[in-house]
């Protein structure tokens, strides 16, 4: 054979042969397939977990928002100017927050699992402005929210709710929670009012008016607010006697996934504040505490009781700690080397109910951090 036949004849089985070109096409097709397979699959799961919204992140706060009445006038310290809550809600919808039901919320904190960014509307009281200028909004957005009102004040005038405007909103994402019969301080007593009569008397106002709701709008009410956010372990007690599965104060604070059902916080948005602090609001993290002393809803006699906490924060800049007692601030002492914070009153405290706010600035996670209790000096 010549070597030109022989060179012919080696072209057709070297790496330029029919075959081998066939061979090679089909890697680089096999190969454009794995890449579009890849590509497809990152796309799917990424809309799956859009779509599941399901995250575990320790640091996941959930605040859960409260207002009362509504105005299209100035707004004042619970009367929200209108145009301000729709700014607000605004807000939440184009900054991709996940505004849920306290029935999800429940549900998702018995589980563990949280969509991304999830925040809670509640309104409380009752008044006629929820349907008239807030219910509208609510239904632009889509947002879902829970109303706590007390029954005595349903129909009682032209700025109260009536039972039709209720039951109208419950059947477009509206749920309804007790704000008790009258909205009166569970922790005061009538005058010369005897203990087994004032227990008798509270323990209407949280049983009755559940019933009184539930009969009103044929659903379950599974949610109770403390009127004034004030409670004690007595009380607390009774709601859950009484079969709420949610229970709600007002300490000014955001909620975890480490947060007891029973003692959910809520952030009270007042309408003379500005948009900035509605912002700090939705980005407050909690402090973490080994300790707080008293402990939350204590009812205590002693007008001189230290207060305080045990932080477990190893990144708070300690000029930025502040604590207040009732929203005053008050000198307290620091510890760097135990982490305690406490303040004891050089004065006798006023017989009342205080909330302690001790916050702090975390220099690692660039935040606020802030932790809330009660307490009652009687």
């Amino acid at each position: 054979m010549s070597l030109k036949n022989n060179k012919r004849n080696r072209g057709f089985t070297g790496i330029y042969s029919p075959d081998s070109l066939i061979v090679h096409k089909n890697k680089i097709l096999s190969l454009i397939f794995i890449l579009f397979l890849y590509l497809f699959t990152s796309i799917f799961c990424y809309h799956l977990y859009q779509s599941n919204c399901i995250i575990y992140a320790k640091e996941t706060i959930i605040p859960i928002l409260t207002y009362h009445n509504f105005t299209k006038d100035e707004g004042s310290s619970y009367k929200m100017n209108i145009e301000d809550f729709e700014e607000q809600m605004n807000y939440l919808f184009t900054h991709n927050y996940s505004v849920i039901s306290l029935s999800e919320l429940l549900e998702r904190l018995r589980t563990g699992q949280l969509p991304p960014k999830p925040v809670a509307i509640t309104i409380d009281d009752g008044f006629k402005s929820t349907y008239t200028l807030a219910y509208p909004i609510l239904k632009k957005y889509n947002f879902p929210a829970t109303l706590f009102l007390y029954t005595d004040f349903i129909e009682r005038n032209r700025y109260s709710l009536t039972w039709e405007e209720i039951r109208e909103m419950t059947k477009n994402n509206i749920e309804i929670g007790s704000h008790t019969l009258s909205h009166c301080n569970l922790l005061h007593y009538k005058e010369n009012e005897s203990y087994d009569t004032y227990l008798s008397r509270i323990k209407k106002e949280i049983f009755l008016s559940k019933e009184i709701l539930e009969s009103k709008i044929g659903n379950k009410v599974k949610f109770f607010a403390y009127p004034y956010g004030v409670y004690s372990p007595i009380i607390k007690s009774l709601v859950i006697q009484a079969s709420y599965e949610g229970i709600f104060n007002a300490n000014s604070m955001n909620n975890t996934l480490n947060t007891d059902l029973c003692s959910l916080n809520r952030q009270i948005i007042y309408g003379n504040n500005s948009f900035t602090s509605f912002i700090d609001i939705l980005n407050q993290q909690p402090i973490s505490s080994s300790k707080i002393f008293p402990f939350d809803g204590a009812v205590l006699s002693d007008q001189y009781v230290k207060i305080g906490a045990i932080l477990e924060e190893n990144n708070i800049d300690e000029k930025s700690l502040t604590m207040k007692l009732g929203g005053a601030k008050v000198k307290f002492n620091f510890n760097p080397a135990s982490q305690e914070i406490s303040y004891t009153p050089l004065k006798p405290l006023i017989k009342k109910s205080y909330i302690v706010n001790i916050t702090a600035y975390d220099k690692s996670a660039n935040c606020t951090r802030k932790i809330s209790w009660l307490i009652t000096i009687n």
